[in-house]
């Protein structure tokens, strides 16, 4: 399945209001130079690149595009300065009790390990060859559906980095990718002002791979996990989007707990 068709199904299975993202980290100068994709005249936060692909707006970015210091360090742009790592940054911030505290949510931050000079960051449709990343930013309904999605091929997904510190730099990007592992992010106060996201959106981030196997899961828990309703509508949008190849046999009528709930009079101990 290519991007662009991953993408659509994705859409055709969620129901999203807003684009799945492709990160792409472009390693080398020519790489960067190469990618056929625009460059910011000013310097934009990475949660507000992301927002932009979200809304069909592809752009690359370097060290030198970001407004954001973090999102720089995360992304492997920069790397993380003393005052980050010893903790003291945070505690100065005030964000935290002490300077050990600070010094623990430090430490767990996990930072892109390589020295990128970019990154690609665009809607997932307009890749044309795999992205490293994807970032589904989504409400709580369809979040649910992804794990459901991705536990079908590999079960519970645990080892989550949840501080909503970095939000989407860190726990949607740079730690998924080094971990190779989906994480789910509740958002962070910074992105939540600079990336305009609803108060009731949060975002999911996965590499490519398992974003693969999580769309596939998508559509193998459709009959067991989705409710009529919910069937319908994606019956609807399969129809409208052209994806009507027989992959998906819809079935009605029919879930995972049949039978499983009981009524009528509480039982005697």
């Amino acid at each position: 399945m290519d991007c662009k068709k991953c993408a659509q199904w994705t859409q055709a299975l969620l129901g999203l209001n807003r684009k799945p993202v492709g990160v792409k980290f472009l390693l080398t100068k020519e790489q960067y130079l190469n990618w056929d994709a625009s460059e910011n005249k000013s310097k934009m936060s990475y949660c507000t690149v992301v927002r932009r692909a979200t809304q069909g707006r592809s752009q690359k970015i370097h060290a030198g595009c970001m407004a954001c210091m973090g999102g720089t360090m995360a992304l492997g742009f920069q790397e993380p300065g003393p005052d980050v790592i010893s903790g003291l940054r945070r505690y100065h911030q005030g964000a935290y009790r002490d300077l050990g505290i600070c010094r623990q949510v430090s430490k767990h931050m996990v930072y892109c390990a390589h020295h990128a000079c970019g990154a690609a960051v665009m809607p997932l449709e307009a890749f044309q060859t795999s992205p490293d990343v994807v970032i589904v930013v989504c409400d709580a309904f369809r979040t649910m559906r992804l794990a459901q999605g991705y536990a079908y091929h590999h079960g519970p997904l645990g080892n989550m980095q949840l501080a909503g510190m970095q939000a989407m730099c860190q726990e949607c990007t740079s730690y998924p990718y080094e971990h190779n592992q989906p994480n789910i992010t509740l958002m962070c106060s910074g992105t939540r002002m600079l990336g305009g996201w609803q108060d009731d959106e949060l975002a999911v981030g996965m590499p490519y791979a398992l974003y693969l196997d999580t769309v596939d899961g998508l559509k193998n828990t459709v009959n067991p996990l989705e409710r009529d309703r919910g069937k319908r509508a994606i019956a609807a949008r399969i129809e409208a989007t052209g994806l009507d190849d027989g992959s998906l046999s819809i079935l009605y009528g029919k879930n995972y707990d049949d039978g499983a709930y009981h009524g009528g009079p509480v039982d005697p101990l």
